[in-house]
């Protein structure tokens, strides 16, 4: 497996490698192959942020069985888009707006893709996955029930924690994925108890909306989801990735 992140360096933004704890600075996004620079960092000095800047952030909605409660599983996957801009990276606040009331942590295996996806068949599409990340739907259920669409309740300035790296090689069809809220685990499952798999996720979605390299597919939530308040620090882990970890803070 290798890791890629995204980190500030000098006022800038970099893409970099990790190896050994050492940061490798690339020239361009990794997506169409490596491009090392002669610069390494090490990685405990350097702020990482979001691993990927995407156009497009479409996620899935009642994916593990654990989170249906009395619905019945749907037939096909439940897409919906979160906003590029409620991107945020590790240790960046999650800022509750003050007219929140119901805000939950939704811990997901994050999926990036690295080539160009349209109408892609089942059997290709790990052609067209770069690798897997963490990622925090964050939500505000109050607006979810009751607002037209799902835009605030969704895709809210912070509301889509992502990082801390995107790992490629990983057997994204059989990770451990826990929420911690406060440091007890709220959420416990394995990618395995998806309803719908990553093929059937990325094929589906492939049909109706171009997906370009960046781009990202929360893929969905297991069991009981956590509410969060100012103060809070919510973490996700997902096997092999390592731990997206974020702070609550009421916002404006």
């Amino acid at each position: 497996m290798t890791a890629y992140v995204r980190y500030e360096s000098e006022g800038r933004a970099c893409w970099g490698v990790v190896d050994d704890e050492v940061v490798a600075e690339l020239a361009a996004p990794p997506f169409a192959g490596e491009a090392r620079t002669e610069r390494r960092l090490p990685l405990e000095r350097v702020r990482l942020l979001a691993p990927t800047t995407p156009s497009k952030v479409i996620a899935v909605g009642l994916n593990y069985r654990s989170h249906l409660g009395e619905r019945n599983a749907p037939t096909e996957p439940g897409l919906f888009a979160k906003l590029p801009s409620s991107i945020v990276g590790p240790e960046t606040p999650i800022r509750i707006p003050l007219d929140a009331r119901t805000v939950h942590a939704e811990g997901e295996l994050v999926l990036v893709i690295g080539r160009t996806a349209h109408h892609v068949r089942r059997e290709d599409v790990h052609h067209h996955i770069f690798g897997v990340t963490a990622g925090n739907d964050v939500s505000e259920r109050d607006w979810q029930r009751d607002d037209l669409q799902w835009l605030r309740a969704k895709g809210s300035d912070s509301f889509g924690p992502l990082g801390p790296r995107i790992v490629t090689g990983a057997g994204w069809d059989d990770l451990r994925l826990r929420t911690r809220l406060n440091g007890q685990v709220v959420q416990d499952a394995r990618t395995s108890d998806l309803i719908f798999s990553i093929p059937e996720i990325v094929a589906y979605a492939s049909r109706y909306f171009t997906l370009l390299p960046g781009d990202v597919i929360y893929t969905g939530t297991p069991g009981t989801t956590a509410s969060l308040s100012p103060g809070d620090r919510v973490e996700v882990e997902v096997e092999g990735v390592g731990v997206l970890a974020n702070p609550v803070e009421a916002g404006q």
